[in-house]
């Protein structure tokens, strides 16, 4: 089977045909469930999960309900193959259910595991090979994850991890690029990123040293100029020490600069 909570919740059998999934809150149990793939949940997580903080007297029954349906929908959407390797998906344990999803079946396990490895080969020099990992594992995302369900706090909590972790797959991506002598089609991804998320200095960063290396010295030093008005007026607080360095750098002509990861 493949399991999808990078975008919209997703799960679809080995034939390719979309499973039923049910109602909004019997999805937000698969989701969490997903999210801790291979892991016990405790009931109150899940009540947690869809009803944050007021679930109603009748949770654990309904919680009950909505474990035994999925069940069924699994059931009916796993293969022979799928059935002799993993046995029941959906399991009940001492206080909580556990939900089997092999790597390749669920795409947060594969983003994970190509983030991972494409931190191991930046830190051994094969940066085409991170780039071409990063690539790919970026190429999993269809949008928002769990794009559609209504978010309690404890969801909510779960995308904004997700969504941090693509960033990080962003940066670490635009960072092997950079590396490898890409910087003129950095430059205008770099100014989207930044725009999208204007607070995040490690983008500012990648953006600037972009903007140096193909030449474009005053408009790297107007970029540090930029980001740090925004954050003196926006959040009250003066630029990294990394990005002070950076425009100093600049200024100096520092020629390592030219080369070197920042």
């Amino acid at each position: 089977m493949r399991f999808g909570v990078l975008g919209p919740l997703e799960v679809v059998s080995d034939g390719g045909v979309p499973v039923k999934l049910g109602g909004s809150r019997q999805r937000v149990v698969l989701a969490t469930l997903l999210m801790n793939a291979n892991h016990l949940v405790a009931v109150s997580r899940l009540m947690e999960a869809v009803w944050s903080e007021e679930p109603p007297p009748s949770a654990p029954a309904n919680v009950r309900g909505y474990i035994s349906a999925l069940r069924r929908f699994l059931r009916a959407g796993d293969d022979d193959r799928g059935r002799a390797q993993h046995g029941e998906r959906l399991t009940t344990l001492t206080g909580g259910y556990l939900l089997r999803a092999g790597t390749s079946e669920l795409d947060l396990s594969l983003f994970m595991g190509r983030l991972r490895q494409s931190e191991r080969e930046m830190a051994t020099g094969q940066t085409e090979q991170a780039a071409r990992n990063l690539q790919s594992a970026l190429g999993l995302w269809r949008g928002n994850p769990l794009d559609g369900l209504p978010m309690t706090l404890s969801l909510r909590a779960e995308v904004e991890r997700m969504k941090e972790l693509r960033l990080l797959a962003v940066e670490r991506a635009a960072q092997a690029r950079l590396d490898l002598g890409q910087a003129d089609g950095l430059v205008p991804e770099l100014a989207t990123l930044t725009t999208q998320h204007p607070f995040r200095e490690r983008l500012w960063e990648l953006r600037i040293v972009a903007l140096h290396r193909t030449g474009r010295q005053a408009d790297a030093l107007a970029a540090y100029a930029r980001v740090r008005r925004m954050l003196v007026k926006e959040l009250g607080i003066y630029p990294s020490d990394r990005l002070k360095r950076l425009e100093q750098q600049i200024l100096r002509g520092d020629r390592r600069l030219d080369a070197l990861t920042t």
